[in-house]
């Protein structure tokens, strides 16, 4: 079977610092990059999200497929190597077997993020009173936004 990672054999390869920004949130270039070795943490308004270490994470898939700035910042945490694609659109449109790759990844993604919701949505409502609309009311408002926020209508 062929990975992210033997997509990537022919491109280039860039090195980051440890604290070096790979990626920086609202910031618009069209490139993929996907992880070769290191690790790199994922920040969003200064939150941090995730940490990558495994090669062959992408990172800025979400940005390139939607034409977007990237939503959030990718440093590296250590000294950190990665294959970057100039036209990130281009190169999942001419490898199809690697966007459906990246689509099962965001897929994966997607599947567990509802799932957490779910679960947290629940253990809030269950532990929510009548009278409690303070913290755990707002937070089961957040669940609910969330749930309610995606739509399909944009296809």
């Amino acid at each position: 079977m062929t990975t992210l990672l033997d997509y990537c054999a022919d491109q280039p390869v860039r090195s980051f610092a440890a604290d070096e920004t790979i990626i920086g949130e609202n910031l618009k270039d069209g490139k993929l990059r996907v992880l070769k070795r290191g690790a790199v943490e994922i920040t969003k308004r200064g939150t941090r999200i995730n940490r990558l270490s495994s090669p062959g994470s992408v990172l800025g898939e979400i940005a390139v497929l939607l034409d977007q700035s990237f939503g959030a910042t990718v440093t590296a945490v250590e000294p950190t190597e990665v294959y970057v694609i100039e036209d990130g659109a281009r190169f999942l449109l001419e490898n199809p077997d690697l966007m459906k790759l990246v689509a099962r990844l965001l897929a994966r993604r997607l599947r567990n993020l509802t799932d957490e919701l779910v679960e947290i949505r629940e253990q809030v409502q269950a532990r929510s009173t009548d009278e409690d609309l303070g913290y755990l009311g707002q937070f089961d408002n957040v669940l609910e936004r969330l749930v309610d926020h995606h739509s399909d209508r944009d296809y």
